[in-house]
């Protein structure tokens, strides 16, 4: 629509008095001697031809866009997407307070909190503020380690998370790996072990991260899995693992004998969850979470910044922001 002279000099200085002067539109309406009405409009009209165009100048504005990027390339519910640490040791820590946070306003009464195991869930469980959530289950969703791995363990993070919120905890009492097939399905069929299970798998919220097939995956770290395994796995195909599960690029479960002898819900179980919390960062987790993305696992992740630009560029997104 074209504007004549006057109508453009009005929005001029409709505009500059409410984004240059700081009046409200009722003091602009009494300076111009027009209706407050009618200064919402002329202020909408501004920016609708160009007249006004807002730049917000912040750090923060970029991380949004990641985050919008990385919701609609994956197609996810929600992300969080953090600055990246210049200090890398302290990646884990940050990506750990940034999920404590998440939980903290996610969380209902009468919600069930699934949680895993690792070095990055330890941080969340730590840096929870504690507070009480009405009727709250905290289920385990794996078997655990042995005791030698430190807190770690699948067992002292459920009872860390359910002591910060004040909430029931269902314990797997089990390991995370047996020695055959047939004493797995032995101990999944137990009755108490199968109600925890059916706990976890009608879960509300799932908190996991993922690992990698490097020498850097705490299993190698702590000692869990042999050379030979892990080798194993990786000419199966895997690229990454979830609370012991392991999938390959396009984020299929590798069949196994270690995935017969796990005690675990398995990766088809998130899909009835409601949201399935990935907290992960840094080069070495990139190919794992990239296919706990695409095998659709992922309802929302908590991830850095330099890690989010990492996915969207080998997933071959186009325009990842800078």
């Amino acid at each position: 629509m074209q504007l004549d002279e006057q109508t453009i000099e009005l929005l001029v200085r409709c505009a500059w008095l409410y984004y240059e002067e700081g009046l409200t539109q009722q003091e602009i309406a009494d300076r111009l001697g027009i209706s407050r009405l009618r200064v919402n409009r002329l202020l909408k009209q501004a920016r609708d031809t160009g007249i006004v165009q807002i730049s917000i100048q912040h750090p923060s504005v970029r991380l949004i866009e990641l985050e919008e990027r990385i919701i609609d390339h994956f197609r996810l519910m929600r992300a969080v997407v953090i600055p990246t640490p210049l200090d890398r040791t302290q990646l884990k820590r940050v990506l750990g307070k940034a999920a404590a946070t998440y939980l903290e306003r996610a969380l209902r009464p009468g919600d069930c909190l699934g949680v895993t195991w690792g070095t990055t869930l330890l941080e969340v469980a730590q840096q929870l503020v504690p507070r009480s959530v009405s009727n709250l289950r905290v289920v385990q969703i794996t078997g655990g380690l042995t005791p030698d791995v430190g807190e770690i363990n699948p067992f002292d993070i459920a009872r860390r998370v359910a002591e910060a919120f004040d909430a029931r905890c269902y314990y797997l009492y089990a390991p995370m790996f047996v020695s055959r097939p047939e004493v797995c399905e032995a101990l999944m069929n137990e009755p108490f072990i199968a109600h925890v299970l059916e706990q976890a798998r009608s879960a509300t919220h799932v908190l996991t991260s993922v690992g990698e097939m490097e020498p850097t995956a705490t299993f190698r770290q702590v000692g869990y899995l042999d050379e030979a395994t892990f080798r194993s796995l990786i000419g199966m195909g895997a690229v990454g693992s979830m609370f012991a599960r392991f999938y390959d690029a396009l984020g299929q479960p590798v069949p196994s004998d270690l995935d017969r002898r796990t005690v675990a819900i398995r990766l088809e179980d998130l899909n009835a969850i409601e949201d399935v919390i990935v907290v992960a960062g840094g080069p070495a987790k990139v190919r794992a979470l990239l296919g706990a993305l695409r095998g659709g696992y992922v309802k929302t992740l908590i991830t850095d910044a330099g890690t989010a630009r990492a996915l969207l560029t080998a997933d071959g997104a186009v325009g990842t922001p800078p």
